[in-house]
């Protein structure tokens, strides 16, 4: 069994691009992220592409995403549905400010 140890030198290893990413925003943001569910030790990994019910990371490695948004992504990253409707949704107005049909 992997010590604690091996095991992060491993993350490190798996993890270039997100290292680096997480260097470049620590001189942004105080704990190198922007909300506290995103901190992680040594660094939090950084996503490039989702679909489904997959992820992809900035250096290519794939993960199944079983959180799916805390449920906002039931249906998946990049649905179809949800992206043909929020694509005619942007073609009449993004935020109006006012009551509209859709609430």
């Amino acid at each position: 069994m992997p010590t604690v140890e091996e095991l992060e030198k491993e993350y490190i290893s798996k993890h270039p691009k997100s290292r680096e990413l997480y260097e470049r925003a620590l001189k942004c943001y105080p704990s190198g992220v922007t909300h506290d569910s995103r901190y992680a030790k040594p660094f939090p990994i950084y996503m490039e592409k989702a679909l489904g019910s997959k992820k992809w990371d900035v250096d290519g490695n794939e993960y199944v995403d079983y959180v799916v948004g805390h449920g906002a992504l039931l249906l998946g990253y990049n649905d179809e549905r949800v992206t043909e409707a929020f694509r005619e949704q942007l073609e009449k107005a993004v935020h109006m400010g006012s009551c509209t049909e859709l609430e």
